[in-house]
């Protein structure tokens, strides 16, 4: 199982403020790979850094071997890596279906785009059921399944998801979870950003916690959510996210 994404000494940050420190890891072929940490901990400008909405100051970004940090957003889209943003950035006049067939802008996504559509409609029934609604009235869970699914129109060998639970009722982030296992399965490799450790360490493969734009700890997942560091900062009492 090789590195589909290698990152190493990510420096990247805002005019004169730095929020990366030099950050390093990686995500094999067919990993579910969290990155989790505080608000603050530099993980959305990860996510920029990657997806080419950020320009790094330092370090290699690799995407399959090849080094992609001096790509644009569309070039990255086009090599396979797709980013779902945190707040979903759907077009609320828009229906269910054309906002997913946005998605599909890329030439190999747009000749496929049917059979592609049929299968996120397979994958979030409900959006089948409101193909013709605007997105503008949906609930906020459903509107992150369009988000999701119209990253999956591009058709990516890799899917970043940006705080995909951000404001959504247990219940919903649940079921949402469970679908990111689901696309896992269709052969997408995911890394998610996500301040719900407790329920992303339960369903990832690796993960990396971020603090203060560096990588603190790593490992398999299941095993952090038994770390004695991670329940101290993310579940006790009084943490980050307490019982």
């Amino acid at each position: 199982m090789g590195k589909l994404l290698e990152v190493t000494g990510l420096q990247a940050g805002y005019g004169m403020f730095t929020v990366l420190h030099g950050l390093s890891f990686h995500v094999n072929e067919g990993e579910i790979v969290a990155l989790v940490g505080s608000n603050g901990a530099g993980k959305t400008t990860t996510m920029r850094s990657l997806c080419g909405l950020l320009t790094p100051k330092g370090g290699q970004v690799r995407l399959g071997g090849e080094l992609s940090t001096d790509f644009k957003s569309h070039q990255l889209v086009s090599r396979g890596l797709v980013c779902v943003p945190e707040g979903r950035q759907l077009f609320a006049e828009l229906s269910v279906r054309d906002n997913l067939l946005v998605g599909a802008s890329v030439p190999h996504a747009r000749a496929l785009r049917s059979q592609t559509l049929e299968r996120v409609y397979s994958l979030f029934p409900k959006l089948s059921e409101r193909q013709t609604q605007l997105c503008g009235t949906l609930s906020g869970g459903e509107q992150q399944m369009v988000a999701i699914g119209r990253g999956l129109m591009a058709m990516p060998k890799m899917l970043l998801l940006d705080e995909p639970s951000l404001g959504l009722a247990p219940s919903i982030v649940k079921q949402l979870f469970l679908t990111v296992s689901a696309i896992r399965s269709l052969g997408v490799t995911v890394l998610i950003v996500e301040q719900n450790v407790r329920t992303v360490l339960q369903m990832a493969d690796r993960a990396y916690v971020m603090e203060n734009g560096r990588i603190e700890l790593e490992g398999n997942a299941r095993d952090l959510v038994t770390d004695p560091r991670v329940i101290e900062a993310y579940f006790g009492s009084g943490s980050k996210e307490s019982l």
